[in-house]
């Protein structure tokens, strides 16, 4: 991917079956499929819900000056008023001990960590929408997906 966006999930209890994993097994490609997947299945989510994946608190709403500078996002979902937009360009990739999702889109990073002003040319102040992410919901279905792979 490129123009990465990298954010470190630090579950213990994630990185501990991980690491077990690693020491025990060899190629994890299997398990890491199943589990970039899940990443991809909350990362959807947070675009529907229009919502953080790690709080589930609802992304703060579009000011109403940008509203009336862009009337066409009125109504719309925030981040997808594009069919080429952040939300369809969101991929997850995995391989033998990793898996990762994120999107190519240079803005991707601002939409997810916020922005100030004095950060790019043009108005960039806008608040972090996050999208990427771990939901407690995710974490355990990583946690299923890793201990079923351990039982097998």
């Amino acid at each position: 991917m490129t123009n990465e966006i990298t954010i470190e999930h630090n579950s213990k209890a994630v990185i501990d079956v991980l690491q077990q994993l690693l020491d025990n097994l060899g190629d994890l490609t299997e398990p890491m499929q199943r589990i970039a997947a899940v990443l991809e299945d909350t990362t959807e989510q947070a675009f529907a819900d229009e919502a953080s994946t790690s709080t589930g608190e609802a992304w703060p709403v579009l000011s109403d000056a940008y509203l009336e500078a862009n009337p066409k996002r009125k109504g719309g979902k925030m981040l997808q008023a594009t069919a080429g937009g952040l939300a369809p360009s969101i991929v997850s990739e995995y391989g033998d001990n990793w898996a990762q999702i994120g999107s190519n889109k240079i803005y991707a990073a601002i939409h997810q960590f916020g922005g100030e002003d004095d950060m790019a040319p043009g108005p960039a102040a806008i608040p972090a929408r996050e999208y990427l992410g771990i939901s407690k919901e995710a974490e355990a279905d990583i946690l299923d997906i890793l201990e079923e792979y351990l039982a097998v």
